[in-house]
């Protein structure tokens, strides 16, 4: 499959976030690579909106959303780059600063409720894996941009203590708000974290 092919297939799953960089060419602060990963190639899958919830095949087993995106990576991996991949997110034992990649690949800014914001799809996306390969492949970054929160003058998100209300109160992109049951999946996915 070629990686023009590869990309639409994860679009058609609702991963519809693809940026990639030069491992080499990331800032020293964002995560000590070692020196053989510095001559690789970093891919950054995420979703935005809500799209990839419907693809969700079976949202009874323990991180689902992982699950799904992890099987995509590993077929995006066996059928575009001769299995030449090597997944850093999501892994249970590295830890990535995913919102310095995404401010770093322009896909993200900082927000007031500490969540990022996406140009495209305001509040409503998430990284969702990243990945290095030998590969040779297309760089993708998006262009410099600046920060829907800049030009909102109301700020009605500040109103509110509770995270959601105010995650929903945001006017910008409203039209990616997740349903009501992803809402309330990734709800209940925070209050466990916290316990």
């Amino acid at each position: 499959m070629s990686f023009t092919e590869a990309i639409h297939s994860l679009h058609a799953l609702g991963l519809n976030i693809f940026l990639s960089t030069k491992v080499s060419d990331l800032p020293e602060n964002i995560y000590p690579f070692s020196e053989e990963q510095k001559k690789k190639t970093l891919c950054l899958i995420g979703h935005g909106g809500r799209e990839l919830w419907k693809h969700i095949p079976d949202r009874d087993i323990p991180h689902p959303i992982d699950s799904f995106c992890l099987k995509q990576m590993q077929l995006f991996g066996e059928n575009t780059l001769n299995n030449d991949i090597e997944i850093l997110f999501p892994h249970d034992q590295i830890i990535l600063p995913l919102q310095k990649l995404g401010r770093f690949l322009k896909l993200s800014h900082a927000s007031p409720l500490g969540i990022d914001i996406s140009n495209e799809f305001g509040l409503w996306f998430a990284f969702r894996g990243v990945f290095l390969t030998d590969k040779t492949m297309p760089l993708i970054k998006l262009q410099d941009s600046t920060s829907p929160c800049e030009s909102c003058i109301e700020k009605p998100c500040l109103s509110f203590n509770d995270a959601s209300l105010s995650r929903m109160k945001c006017p910008f992109k409203k039209e990616h708000q997740y349903t009501s049951e992803q809402r309330h999946y990734h709800q209940q996915l925070t209050s466990n974290w916290e316990k």
